[in-house]
């Protein structure tokens, strides 16, 4: 049992997250309870929700694009912080999405939602999209 530093009730040790700190009686555990480092967790994330996107930003790009903020920065500059394919600038409230090869994971240009959209909906398929460009320019005015 260990008693939870903020909330000061007596808890089974399950219910404590392991603490890298310090050893204590038991053990190697955060000295607040799960349920009190939540609830902090929560509020700080509603105070700080800039705080949270920019967080979730980097850990996206870090993880799924394996590239650094400074690298999506550089790589926006060099487009003028337009979409690769329509040339509609980003704004603070939309981000350039990352567009990559779903084969070979290689990331290519940051595109706006519409085109990173319509080139998933099509699946990246050179055929289709040479057929779509036929199909407009024999039906428009």
């Amino acid at each position: 049992m260990k008693t939870c530093s903020k909330c000061f009730v007596e808890q089974p040790l399950d219910n404590f997250y392991k603490h890298s700190g310090a050893r204590t009686s038991a053990g190697y555990l955060n000295p607040k309870c799960k349920k009190c480092l939540n609830s902090i967790s929560k509020e700080w994330a509603k105070a700080n929700k800039d705080k949270v996107k920019l967080i979730r930003q980097r850990t996206k790009l870090k993880h799924k694009y394996k590239l650094t903020v400074e690298e999506y920065e550089t790589m926006a500059s060099k487009q003028d912080f337009k979409c690769y394919l329509c040339l509609k600038e980003s704004n603070r409230n939309r981000v350039l999405n990352v567009d990559h090869c779903h084969v070979t994971g290689l990331v290519r240009k940051l595109l706006c939602d519409s085109c990173n959209l319509a080139l998933g909906l099509i699946k990246d398929d050179v055929l289709l999209l040479e057929n779509m460009i036929k199909y407009l320019k024999e039906h428009s005015n």
